[in-house]
């Protein structure tokens, strides 16, 4: 598996490298997202570790770039920034995690591996497709198809949060099950599904404020009807 590390400090991007290789994966690192685009546009890596604050463009200014000229590759924000809202933030752009720094190095190839482990996850899922009424998710395309609506793309992980809760249709699906499915996580703070639920509903239903595909349960979960 191929990583690339983009962070301005020369420091951080030398351990990563130490640390990640010595896990036997395969790291190249770069401290600029100007370089990183370049290096992407050769070859595109499996992972992305990308930190936030870096001169001239944000990581997350960077990731949103990537996502507008249609790379889906899987990404690790990496950051000083704590704050709850700029982890939301980070969800919310499509990242698979967020790791603050000062972190342990166990914990960063823990995080890894975990990610990896979604990616090798989505590779196995094939093409075959689910139907729930007349909604129909065709995992290995990352597509939805519904009546009246132009087939709709989603992103990996959006794709198996569909996929857990296509899987009990009319069924509560908790949290803590979204959670080990999807992020190989049971204690993960939970806001991280509700932010991709909400990205679900953006892109499925008329009105992602009033849904009728995606329901809320009230301190429980969601439950998806294919009315």
């Amino acid at each position: 598996m191929y990583i690339l590390v983009v962070d301005d400090d020369l420091f951080a991007n030398t351990l990563i490298h130490f640390v990640l290789s010595k896990e036997g994966f395969e790291v190249e690192t770069t401290d600029n997202p100007r370089g990183a685009m370049q290096m992407i546009q050769k070859r595109e890596p499996d992972l992305l570790i990308v930190d936030v604050m870096m001169p001239y463009l944000s990581g997350f200014e960077f990731a949103a770039k990537l996502r507008e000229e249609e790379y889906d590759i899987p990404f690790i924000f990496m950051t000083a920034q704590d704050a709850l809202e700029s982890k939301l933030q980070g969800f919310q752009i499509g990242a698979d995690d967020y790791i603050c720094k000062p972190f342990i190095h166990q914990e960063l190839v823990a995080r890894v591996q975990a990610v990896m482990r979604r990616i090798k996850k989505y590779s196995k899922v094939g093409n075959q497709s689910i139907r729930c009424g007349q909604i129909e998710l065709i995992p290995g395309d990352l597509k939805v198809v519904m009546p009246g609506h132009a087939d709709i793309t989603l992103t990996p992980t959006e794709m198996h949060v569909l996929r857990v809760l296509m899987a009990s249709p009319g069924q509560v699906v908790n949290r803590d099950k979204l959670l080990a499915e999807v992020w190989n996580d049971n204690e993960n703070n939970s806001n991280i599904v509700d932010v991709y639920v909400r990205r679900l509903r953006m892109k499925l239903e008329e009105d992602a404020d009033r849904p009728q595909h995606i329901t809320s349960v009230r301190g429980v979960g969601y439950k998806f009807l294919g009315k």
